[in-house]
């Protein structure tokens, strides 16, 4: 089938965002197929909810429509969990910088992109909390881009990793928000992505 040009509505992210994504190239794709996207955060891996119909893209009229690479591959799966256990190590450095710089802020996961330079820092802290110093000594550290995502603050995202855009939210239609950010928990065993996914594949209607 080809699906050349054809939207999605494609879940992403550990928050649960949503948006639109068009095909690059000839693609069949079934509900739950995980795949490969390029967001306003980097490239990351999204799961498939449906196809974008007139309907959804008339409430979603301010989001970018973003690209649509393909399914994951085993060796694509093998990168996620190599990502999976590098985030581990980021997360215990958030908190021992955070420790040491007496912030009071709670550090609740990192979601290391597919693409490898780009993380989402996921915290809870008070809106006058200063995080750039956070932020910055952890993009040194590990050569990332990091786009901060505040559960306090539920319609803004604080922080930057001084390239002028790695604070900025341009597309998607999602925030954090205590229910998802509460499913971001370090430390649960991680199913690699695919087959975690596989029951959920199901025909696009």
């Amino acid at each position: 089938m080809d699906n050349l040009g054809l939207e999605y509505l494609i879940r992403y992210g550990k928050a649960g965002e949503f948006g639109r994504f068009r095909a690059q190239k000839p693609l069949q794709l079934f509900k739950g197929d995980l795949v490969i996207i390029e967001t306003h955060r980097g490239q990351e891996t999204g799961e498939i909810l449906s196809p974008s119909t007139p309907m959804i893209a008339k409430f979603l009229p301010n989001t970018t429509v973003g690209k649509l690479y393909g399914t994951l591959t085993a060796q694509d799966d093998s990168q996620i969990q190599s990502n999976h256990s590098k985030s581990s190590h980021i997360v215990e450095a958030a908190k021992n910088i955070s420790l040491v710089l007496a912030l009071q802020v709670s550090i609740l996961d990192v979601e290391l992109l597919f693409d490898g330079k780009h993380a989402v820092l996921h915290l809870a802290t008070s809106p006058k909390t200063d995080v750039r110093d956070l932020v910055s000594k952890l993009s040194q550290d590990f050569d990332l881009h990091i786009y901060v995502e505040n559960i306090s603050q539920q319609e803004e995202n604080a922080g930057s990793c001084g390239s002028g855009n790695c604070g900025s939210k341009e597309g998607g239609c999602g925030s954090c928000s205590s229910g998802g950010c509460g499913s971001c928990a370090t430390g649960k065993q991680k199913k690699p992505a695919l087959e975690a996914n596989a029951s959920q594949r199901k025909p696009l209607i």
